[in-house]
């Protein structure tokens, strides 16, 4: 079985971002601390173009690095899975 290559940075920065969702969408849940939320939110704003701009950043390495395209491509696609998580805490939001 082949290993699972990734960038140890974007691991780290994936791990971050899904935590801070997490925590914005239990905070909102369970209608506790909204100042804390809201500034999360702020935080959750800048950390989708922080996102964008990385994965941009890891399909540049993609073609300038082609010794490590696997991982820069894995990388990549792993931080892709951080939307879903702010798309949901941004409908309930707005259901909210």
């Amino acid at each position: 079985m082949k290993k699972f290559e990734l960038n140890n940075i974007a691991l780290l920065y994936f791990c971050i971002s899904w935590l801070i969702g997490i925590i914005i969408f239990l905070l909102m849940l369970l209608e506790i601390q909204d100042e804390l939320a809201f500034s999360l939110i702020f935080l959750s704003g800048l950390n989708i173009i922080i996102n964008v701009l990385s994965i941009a950043l890891l399909f540049v390495f993609y073609y300038v690095f082609p010794e490590n395209k696997k991982e820069f491509k894995n990388s990549a696609i792993l931080l892709f899975f951080n939307f879903p998580i702010l798309f949901l805490l941004y409908i309930f939001l707005i259901l909210a």
